[in-house]
């Protein structure tokens, strides 16, 4: 996933070409675990901020595990990343975490009795809703994208997606 040209969203009750219904329900989220996912993400500046989300269940995260190892400008990551377009040559956007870092990240959330939930990631340079890259590069679409525009760090934002094949359907937020 990365940063890169913006794609509107599709909307309705449709399925996309996987036969996927798309998602209605909202994720319920703590602002505690909303106000840490924004102090990563602001905190990793002038770098990116990427990690796997924890919880009970997809609509209820529970913890973040923010992750360090970023293989986007091993060979075979960036000429993917190249393909993106002119923006993504700057080797210092997107992330591809590293699969044994993965490993280390999932066996912790077992042992918490969790299961992994969601991806997310700060857009430095974007708003907050998905690029052609971060849905063309989802590692599985049953995880929702957690999108943090970091823009304009005083007024950062949130947004939750499920990537589709055909786009992506913003998931309503309720915080408490």
């Amino acid at each position: 996933m990365m940063s890169g040209e913006v794609v509107r969203s599709k909307s309705g009750n449709s399925e996309n070409s996987r036969g996927k219904q798309r998602v209605r329900s909202e994720i319920v989220i703590s602002r505690d675990l909303h106000a840490e996912l924004t102090r990563i993400c602001l905190d990793a500046l002038p770098n990116k901020a990427y990690g796997l989300i924890g919880g009970s269940d997809k609509y209820h995260p529970k913890s973040l595990y923010p992750c360090s190892t970023n293989l986007r400008n091993a060979p075979e990551w960036k000429a993917i990343f190249d393909s993106f377009g002119e923006f993504h040559r700057n080797p210092d956007v997107g992330f591809v975490i590293d699969p044994s870092e993965v490993k280390t990240v999932i066996d912790e959330m077992w042992a918490r009795r969790e299961s992994l939930v969601g991806v997310f990631h700060s857009h430095r340079f974007y708003n907050v809703e998905p690029t052609k890259a971060d849905i063309a590069l989802s590692s599985d679409p049953d995880l929702f994208c957690y999108i943090i525009s970091v823009r304009n760090p005083p007024a950062a934002k949130v947004g939750i997606y499920s990537l589709l094949d055909d786009g992506f359907q913003s998931i309503p937020i309720a915080i408490f």
